[in-house]
């Protein structure tokens, strides 16, 4: 999807097959919130679990033995299939080639993947994400039984035209998270001009780019927001 220029983007809808993904959300549902950790300091609403090798990919490669039996088989099988096999992230390669431009990165980029639980109050300013990252995947698997369109808003991914055209020239605000042209900006520095929705399912995707911004604004819903996310990045 081209129709914001400088931002290659685009949304599946059904990613899985109807039967794999009732046992992936059922998996969601059932791991213990204690084994999940918060993102950071600054984003205390976000509890994470890693499902390859750290966000820097530099850690050993997940184990799952903090999970039930169960979810170590089901878990296991998802890292082999979309994480060590490199079927899943070449169609990624394939659909931005025309966008990506670092040398080598088939060979040296490596996916880290976690799954997400966001709280009532989560939100993340604005951001293009770091250069280091090629491309990101957002994937939406909703545990709520009494999913609302009002509530796959909420859940969405928001995607934004920056109103500035170099970030660098920005000045710091009270606020802003990080500095410099990586930093997360406030909602008022951007125009929201559509929502990637929280449907069951899904994905939303886009190549990391100089005008790639998007964010999640302060969740509403008492209901967790579920998400996992994908993407692939130079190791540091």
């Amino acid at each position: 999807n081209t129709d914001i220029p400088g931002y290659p983007h685009f949304n599946i809808n059904e990613l899985f097959p109807e039967d794999y993904y009732l046992e992936l959300v059922e998996n969601l549902k059932s791991m213990d919130h204690n084994v999940f950790s918060k993102l950071s300091k600054n984003y205390q609403n976000r509890y994470i679990y890693d499902l390859n090798c750290g966000e820097n990919i530099n850690r050993t490669r997940q184990s799952f033995e903090d999970l039930k039996s169960n979810e170590i088989k089901f878990w296991t099988k998802f890292q082999e299939t979309f994480l060590v096999k490199d079927d899943f992230k070449k169609a990624f390669y394939k659909k931005y080639e025309d966008y990506i431009d670092f040398p080598n990165c088939e060979e040296i980029g490596q996916p880290a993947c976690r799954i997400q639980r966001d709280f009532k109050g989560y939100s993340i300013g604005p951001h293009r994400d770091r250069l280091d990252k090629i491309f990101s995947v957002m994937i939406y698997a909703p545990t709520v039984d009494d999913l609302t369109e009002e509530l796959i808003d909420d859940h969405g991914t928001v995607i934004c035209i920056p109103k500035f055209n170099d970030p660098e020239t920005v000045p710091q605000k009270i606020g802003h998270v990080g500095t410099g042209t990586d930093r997360h900006f406030l909602f008022e520095d951007v125009e929201i001009v559509k929502t990637a929705p929280s449907l069951p399912n899904s994905l939303y995707s886009w190549a990391v780019a100089d005008r790639s911004y998007h964010g999640v604004t302060p969740l509403k819903s008492d209901k967790v927001r579920s998400t996992i996310a994908y993407f692939v990045k130079i190791p540091k």
